[in-house]
């Protein structure tokens, strides 16, 4: 029988067990190290992100500062112009094609004035009591069939109640002699464009060339004559009779308008009408203007007719500031923000796709 020494076990067991200790304590020692390390990372991440909200914050409202600040100084802007271009003469300028409405100016698009702007400033200038005369000076080849007469309307309005002088300067052609008509003197450079009294509907087609490059179009209407003016197909006869008959009430309704304004018969007007066009000393031969002269003969027309002396006359300038809001880089302040706030990719896509559809319309009268 062979005896085990179970002291000498208990020994050896116990030697084991206190070479492990020095082993748990340093596990235990790294654990609370890394520990005590994540406690202290902890904040500091917290810090880090508070500071970044604030930072935003603060640059947000600096963002909000400036902008109020620029719309501000623009608004005194404004008001300081106002004050100093308050005058006794009203001088609108028509220059390029008069159109019925144009979009509103934004961040990277100016649009020219429309019918509606001239009527706006026609209008200040007949309910301003500082205003005693109105000079139209114009350099345009017509536009709208619409625009015109509105037009024409509005300036025989002002007309009635304050002397108004049109000045040609390089073009006064169908709608914008229209325009020049119905003031109460017209004043035109000796080499400007006069007349061109017409109408006309441009329609493009382009089915031959869909035929050539193998591409059909479907249009489904309710309606025989829905699609009248189609780019898709040929007109038919009855249907280029239809839109003839339009243009030439037009027609009508415009050299009536001349006739009138210049004291003719319709023959007489219709006579010089037909869209032909005549140099400003032509022009002044066959009665359709009063006078050859330059910007400062057309000052002088109006001076004597408002009763001012030259020296005394002090031209207020009208233009799409005076009626359309004061802005901030192209768009007012509300409009600032809402760029801000929504992004400046969406909306100029979708102005893009607004002017591709206005611009679908096929046919239109053009004087």
């Amino acid at each position: 029988m062979t005896f085990e020494d179970e002291s000498a076990n208990d020994s050896e067991n116990n030697q084991k067990d206190l070479n492990a200790e020095p082993n748990t304590n340093s596990n235990t020692n790294s654990n609370s190290n890394t520990n005590s390390n994540n406690k202290n990372n902890k904040p500091n991440k917290k810090k880090n992100n508070t500071k970044n909200n604030k930072s935003l914050i603060y640059l947000f409202i600096v963002v909000v500062i400036i902008a109020v600040l620029l719309s501000s100084s623009l608004l005194f802007i404004n008001l300081l112009i106002d004050d100093e271009e308050s005058g006794n003469i009203a001088l609108i300028d028509f220059s390029g094609t008069l159109y019925l409405s144009t979009p509103e100016d934004d961040l990277f698009s100016e649009y020219p004035p429309d019918v509606y702007d001239y009527i706006d400033w026609l209008d200040e200038a007949e309910k301003n009591p500082d205003i005693k005369g109105v000079i139209i000076k114009i350099n345009s080849p017509g536009g709208s069939s619409i625009a015109s007469t509105k037009l024409a309307e509005k300036i025989e309005e002002v007309s009635q109640k304050k002397p108004v002088v049109a000045y040609i300067e390089a073009m006064g052609a169908s709608a914008a002699y229209g325009a020049a008509a119905s003031t109460g003197y017209i004043v035109a450079e000796k080499e400007a464009l006069v007349g061109s009294i017409g109408v006309r509907m441009d329609i493009l087609h382009y089915y031959g060339l869909m035929d050539k490059i193998g591409v059909n179009s479907t249009v489904i209407k309710g309606g025989e004559y829905k699609d009248i003016g189609s780019p898709y197909r040929p007109m038919t006869e009855e249907e280029q009779e239809m839109l003839q008959k339009i243009v030439n009430n037009s027609y009508v309704d415009f050299v009536s308008q001349i006739a009138r304004d210049r004291n003719m018969t319709y023959e007489e007007a219709n006579e010089l009408a037909q869209g032909k066009v005549y140099d400003g000393r032509d022009a002044l031969q066959l009665g359709l203007v009063d006078e050859n002269g330059d910007f400062d003969q057309a000052i002088n027309v109006l001076a004597k007719r408002t009763n001012l002396s030259v020296d005394d006359i002090n031209i207020k300038t009208y233009s799409k500031e005076d009626t359309r809001p004061g802005n901030l880089f192209g768009f007012d302040s509300n409009e600032a923000f809402y760029y801000i706030g929504k992004g400046i990719g969406s909306e100029l896509s979708n102005g893009l796709s607004q002017e591709l559809y206005e611009e679908s319309v096929n046919y239109e009268l053009v004087r």
